[in-house]
């Protein structure tokens, strides 16, 4: 699923958001970017630059809160950085993150379910792992610190 620049402004419009040229300049990068996993600092850094001008830190915030309420995206924080977000997708997924190198790793969601469900019969406990991904080593890294 592709969520364009015009399909999240159209989302602004109906929440009763004005667009201004940074909202459009916020609505182009996620679009753009969907596929990545951006900071709101990022996010704020290239809207700038599709803007030509400077837009407030709060605006981006206040646009990304809108569109997480809605749904439209996700936070997770992905190790010890900054939490960042990226589009939501029809494919639900959780991420893996290798503590080494940093390389995220986008995992179907119905790969872990059979972990979350053995916590939930063992436990008690219902997961909800949207939010933090799963820390450890990429198979490059484990491979290199296995030969080394």
């Amino acid at each position: 699923m592709h969520i364009s620049a015009d399909d999240l402004i159209a989302v602004l419009k109906g929440e009763g958001l004005r667009i201004t040229e940074a909202r459009r300049a916020i609505c182009e990068v996620i679009a753009v970017e969907h596929d990545d996993h951006l900071s709101p600092t990022e996010v704020h850094e290239r809207a700038q630059v599709v803007a030509k001008q400077p837009i407030d830190p709060s605006t981006v915030y206040r646009t990304l809160e809108v569109f997480e309420r809605l749904e439209l995206v996700h936070h997770v924080h992905l190790g010890h950085g900054p939490g960042v977000i990226h589009l939501s997708a029809a494919d639900q997924h959780h991420h893996l993150t290798c503590d080494r190198c940093g390389a995220t790793i986008d995992v179907p969601a119905q790969a872990l379910e059979p972990f979350f469900s053995g916590l939930h019969d063992a436990f008690g406990f219902t997961v909800n792992p949207s939010h933090f991904a799963l820390g450890g080593l990429c198979r490059d890294c484990e491979h290199s610190e296995n030969s080394g």
